[in-house]
């Protein structure tokens, strides 16, 4: 039995995961293109949101870095680099912990932001929270897995185990006793992981999957003011809603 459920998390369910993320982008893009965005709420408070964003967007990508370094790239190719495993795991923390607190720093402001303020709140679908659930989810056991599983019970060489595992999984020979052998922490972390890609093309977190070079030399967005003669401001007051600062949000 053990077996069976171990070739089901750590073979099967990935693939099934990697089948409805890729036609679920498929389906989303064909069926309604229009709506491939990130449905911007600035309109509504933008103060929270930059500090969210700017926080979440940054830490973001050395995370996506750092899980490249580990996951992608075999310890063999390290220490033809040079790198030592202590090297690696001293990054790993260090980097790693920054990084990810960063990313769930400006998560929680932005979950704050979403339920704590009205307007935000009740233009919010299910989805929203839904994600920024399995987002908080994810994110919360991979630093406990980063920076808590290290500090408790020392470095986890996570490539010689997790990482053999999701490179056999690109080259479709996946070996279900490395994931089986792996914490308990990290299993969860993987699997929460692989939820959350299955769940991502039917939420408004579909739009990192777009190219945004036309952000770059693209016209403000003006929001007039319907009362000629009257500053335009945001819902809330504040500054005048002249410009789109920020479009991509959980």
């Amino acid at each position: 039995m053990t077996v069976v459920l171990d070739l089901f998390f750590w073979v099967g369910f990935p693939y099934i995961a990697l089948t409805v993320f890729v036609g679920g982008l498929v389906w989303r893009y064909s069926s309604d293109p229009y709506g491939w965005t990130s449905k911007s709420s600035e309109i509504l408070e933008k103060r929270w949101l930059a500090w969210g964003n700017v926080l979440f967007h940054y830490g973001l990508v050395g995370v996506v870095v750092g899980h490249v370094m580990g996951l992608l790239i075999p310890p063999t190719v390290d220490a033809q680099l040079g790198l030592s495993t202590g090297t690696y795991h001293a990054v790993a923390l260090y980097g790693g912990g920054a990084s990810g607190g960063m990313a769930l720093a400006g998560l929680v402001i932005l979950t704050i932001r979403r339920v704590g303020i009205k307007r935000v709140r009740v233009s919010s679908t299910p989805s929203d929270f839904l994600t920024l659930g399995l987002l908080l989810g994810v994110m919360g056991l991979g630093m406990a897995d980063t920076v808590g599983y290290t500090v408790m019970f020392g470095p986890y060489d996570y490539r010689d185990t997790i990482g053999a595992w999701f490179r056999g999984l690109v080259t479709f020979s996946p070996n279900a006793s490395l994931m089986a052998s792996a914490p308990l922490w990290f299993q969860v972390h993987v699997l929460a992981g692989l939820a959350f890609f299955m769940l991502l093309p039917f939420t408004r977190l579909v739009h990192m999957f777009s190219v945004p070079f036309h952000y770059l030399n693209r016209k403000f967005i003006v929001f007039r003011s319907r009362h000629p003669g009257r500053a335009p401001t945001t819902p809330g007051g504040g500054e005048p809603a002249s410009a789109e600062m920020w479009s991509g949000e959980p």
